[in-house]
């Protein structure tokens, strides 16, 4: 009995292997019929052998597939007794694991099955590989021909444009998933070319715009830029992802290394399309990546004034006040340390009163010079926090917005650390200069604590703040809330 039923399987297999490949060679002996056709000089010129030549190829495109489509059940089921992979193609030839996928394999095709679905197939055997785009031509070639210029109104007709257009959406999407981006870029851009014929009312479903983005994306992906940036410029007149087709577009230029060119782009897109957002995003990095940060905050404030919930532009606005004062932070250092070095100077030149006064002039000089810097730091400080609290009165328990808080404080000790560092022993005998600016770093000590808690409290499972806790309750000599860090990050 067993033998027998094998000799069954077997035989089926055998005969649906037959078959397969038999279909496929059927269909090649009919191209090779219709290209016969075609280079008639009577039949080449009529609509009707340019039509049937269209129908061909979709069908002999779809011989392998039987109407399979990606996310169809692979199995049968009583939930799928109609539709699935087992039932349009019968039992594979063989079934085998290649890395997440199982693969049914088929005579003239394989398809790439997970979680018993189909997710995308590759074909063995095809009865032509550039049926698609042929058929494409031949549609064209059909309208073209036409004497009375009413084959593209027809209803036949628009309804074998859809089929086309859906059978060339779907292998641009399987080649795409096959990684064959240049196959896939040719399907979507052929299919692109189907807009001159009009639709029927029900066909909807595909857009045009959304063609040519995809077309777009699988050209980039091949390296094919010129016509990446063709049909992103389609997809965006056809208003479909503008910001993400002007987005690449600046990439491709920039690429080229007109950088000039690449930005009067995003800019002129911005100001044709200033309701999208991602356009605005685009022109405000590009001039954070130049630290041209005051022409970023003109857009960031245009940006926050149109989308005022999103809390990300505030912390890009901060994080510009944020640069600023890094930068004066290290300029007071050098600052300060000047005034100690023309200190030193004077101290020399004690016994040279005209070359003494002069020293102490500049010292007054860069005295004035530092506290400018000092007071611009503290500045740019205030904007920041205003960012990161504003953030925090949309949302209270705002991780970044508490952190940066803490990181802030932080910073500001270092201010009142570089002034205690340039305290001469000699000005400070009995210590008093020095504690007070000890009171002030471990203010701020404190106060950078208190927003790390909170930051801590909003995403417990983040450690940087944990981290600054524990080194700051070290510094302040809290051993209590040191240890119960301590313990905190030991237990993650």
């Amino acid at each position: 009995m067993t033998i027998a039923v094998a000799a069954m399987v077997c035989g089926s297999v055998m005969a649906q292997s037959n078959d397969l490949r038999k279909t496929v060679d059927g269909f090649k002996a009919k191209i090779e019929a219709s290209d016969k056709e075609i280079n008639d000089a009577k039949k080449g010129g009529l609509t009707k052998t340019w039509e049937a030549r269209g129908k061909l190829m979709v069908e002999a495109f779809r011989a392998n597939t039987k109407g399979v489509y990606a996310s169809m059940p692979a199995s049968k089921s009583d939930a799928n007794l109609f539709n699935n992979l087992e039932l349009n193609m019968g039992a594979p030839t063989e079934k085998k694991t290649e890395g997440e996928y199982e693969l049914w394999v088929y005579p003239t095709v394989t398809y790439y099955i997970q979680n018993d679905q189909v997710q995308y197939w590759k074909e063995t055997y095809v009865a032509d590989a550039a049926a698609l785009p042929k058929a494409v031509d031949a549609y064209k070639k059909a309208a073209e021909l036409d004497p009375k210029g009413a084959y593209k109104d027809k209803k036949t007709t628009k309804d074998l444009i859809k089929d086309l257009r859906n059978a060339l959406y779907n292998d641009g999407i399987n080649a795409y998933m096959l990684k064959d981006y240049k196959t896939a870029a040719t399907d979507f851009s052929k299919a692109l070319e189907l807009a001159d014929f009009p639709r029927a009312e029900s066909d909807t479903v595909i857009q045009d715009g959304q063609i040519a983005y995809y077309a777009a994306l699988c050209a980039n992906e091949s390296g094919d830029k010129a016509q990446a940036e063709k049909m992103f410029k389609k997809a965006a007149e056809l208003n479909y992802q503008i910001s993400s087709c002007y987005h690449y577009i600046y990439l491709i230029t920039k690429e080229k290394g007109d950088e000039a060119a690449a930005f009067r782009i995003l800019t002129d897109a911005y100001k044709k399309h200033p309701t999208e957002e991602q356009l605005l995003y685009d022109v405000i990095n590009y001039y954070l990546e130049k630290k041209q940060y005051n022409e970023a905050e003109n857009y960031l404030n245009t940006a926050i004034n149109d989308h005022p919930n999103n809390l990300v532009l505030y912390s890009v606005k901060a994080s510009i006040y944020v640069n600023n004062y890094t930068a004066l932070k290290e300029k007071y250092k050098a600052d300060v340390d000047k005034i100690s070095a023309l200190k030193k100077e004077a101290f020399r030149q004690r016994n040279n009163p005209k070359e003494k006064e002069r020293v102490e002039g500049e010292i007054v000089a860069q005295q004035k010079v530092a506290e400018a810097t000092k007071a611009d730091f503290f500045a740019n400080q205030k904007k920041a926090a205003d960012c990161y609290k504003l953030m925090l009165d949309k949302q209270s328990n705002n991780y970044d917005a508490n952190f940066m808080l803490g990181i802030l404080s932080y910073d500001k000790a270092e201010i009142y650390q570089i002034e205690k560092d340039a305290i001469p022993m000699s000005e400070d005998k009995d210590g008093s200069q020095a504690a007070a600016k000890d009171k002030e770093i471990h203010a701020c000590w404190k106060e950078s604590c208190e927003w790390f808690e909170k930051a801590h409290k909003a995403n417990p499972k983040e450690t940087n703040p944990l981290q600054n806790l524990k080194m700051l309750y070290y510094k302040l000599g809290d051993t209590a809330n040191n240890a119960r860090v301590k313990e905190i990050l030991d237990n993650m």
